[in-house]
């Protein structure tokens, strides 16, 4: 065996086998981002207003036989109605606690995968329609004017 070849035997033994794309795995919960069909940031699945718009999506990607990966060190109260909603439309889910899943706002929170590329140009969520402002009561300022 040759020296490069033991040292790449070692270092195999010592860190484990070499990844590709060791950072894009972090951001994407162990997943490549040419995978990712929908992804939800932690903050979005906070927002009860997602969970509607997101439910709808799930018949599609069960339709598609995508699976979730679920950001595990979230608290229940946040990732407990996803659960039940990809139960629901039969979307199997993992429930991802390791390293790569992380709890800042802007981190991936809900992804749907697929097992092989599917080169997706847009995974977030649209944004949410913003309510028409509504009249602002005067209170005060009516008596003002009197």
């Amino acid at each position: 065996m040759s020296d490069d070849n033991m040292q790449e035997h070692l270092n195999s033994a010592i860190y484990g086998p070499p990844q590709t794309k060791p950072d894009e795995r972090r951001a994407y919960m162990g997943s490549l981002r040419e995978r990712v069909a929908l992804q939800v940031t932690n903050q979005a699945l906070a927002d009860p207003k997602r969970q509607a718009q997101v439910q709808p999506l799930l018949k599609d990607f069960h339709a598609h036989g995508y699976k979730a990966l679920l950001n595990g060190k979230l608290d229940n109260a946040i990732t407990g109605p996803y659960m039940k909603m990809l139960t629901d439309a039969n979307v199997p889910f993992t429930l991802v606690a390791n390293e790569t899943a992380q709890t800042t706002d802007k981190a991936a929170g809900l992804l749907i995968v697929a097992d092989t590329a599917i080169n997706q140009s847009n995974v977030d969520l649209p944004p949410l329609e913003q309510d028409p402002e509504k009249p602002k009561k005067r209170g005060f300022d009516f008596f003002k004017k009197l």
